[in-house]
């Protein structure tokens, strides 16, 4: 009789025990992944490539806020006065304008009162730009990076990015930018690229060298990985183009 009783006890409290669970899981918080300040921008170089926060002087960098929710904009540049109101615009900074610019960002967007009561849809950012001279030649760009192409991962090589002599002029101690074997084998000592600091652009005219006139812009998407986007000819008898990126890790 007791055992019964007990019996029937334990079903009674776990059917009281069931019934006090929900339904179902409660609604996710709306505001858990809101942000008070949720504003940034970048800088870009020449080329078009993205960088943190340092570049070389001697070039057009483009300072670019966010899109949507953002709905106007105003720029200040170190000490310059003039205020600039565009998402995106280009400065060129001469060579002689090496030096830091503090960069501020006023956005402002619809307010979110639900998450925030006291939002006022007014967001400030500012970053510092860092200008470098041309003189100084160790830009993180240089160096050897391991990869492959997207469309055959399995197959490795290595490019270099490097500094040298001219080729052309024997003798002569300027230093020119050059690239190495992109696409794979293609070994021109005469492949020159334009240069920023963390960026490359090529367009190299000719199907010699193991070379097939390969055309692009690469740059770092961390400090010690690289992609680059280009396209060559399909082969050295065809006028058919391809596209390829490459996606290599720094090994020098």
């Amino acid at each position: 009789m007791r055992s019964s009783l007990l019996a029937a006890l334990a079903l009674l409290g776990s059917l009281l025990l069931a019934g006090c669970r929900p339904d179902k899981d409660p609604a996710p918080d709306p505001c858990a992944a809101a942000q008070a300040n949720p504003l940034t921008f970048r800088f870009l170089e020449n080329y078009g490539t993205p960088t943190p926060d340092t570049a070389y002087a001697k070039q057009d960098i483009t300072f670019e806020g966010p899109g949507a929710p953002y709905t106007s904009y105003e720029w200040r540049v170190g000490n310059d006065a003039r205020r600039f109101t565009d998402r995106r615009f280009s400065l060129y900074f001469d060579e002689r304008d090496a030096g830091n610019y503090p960069v501020r960002l006023i956005a402002r967007r619809p307010p979110n009162t639900r998450c925030f009561p006291q939002d006022d849809g007014v967001d400030t950012l500012t970053q510092v730009l860092h200008l470098v001279p041309r003189s100084f030649r160790q830009g993180p760009i240089y160096g050897k990076f391991q990869g492959s192409t997207t469309d055959a991962p399995r197959d490795t090589f290595t490019i270099r990015i490097f500094q040298g002599l001219d080729p052309y002029n024997v003798g002569s101690p300027i230093q020119y930018d050059f690239l190495r074997n992109l696409s794979r084998g293609c070994q021109s000592p005469y492949f020159t690229l334009g240069l920023t600091w963390r960026g490359i652009q090529f367009d190299y005219g000719g199907n010699d060298f193991s070379c097939l006139t390969e055309s692009g812009i690469g740059y770092l998407t961390t400090r010690d990985s690289i992609r680059v986007d280009y396209s060559q000819f399909e082969n050295d008898r065809s006028l058919k183009r391809v596209n390829r990126v490459f996606r290599g890790k720094r090994v020098r």
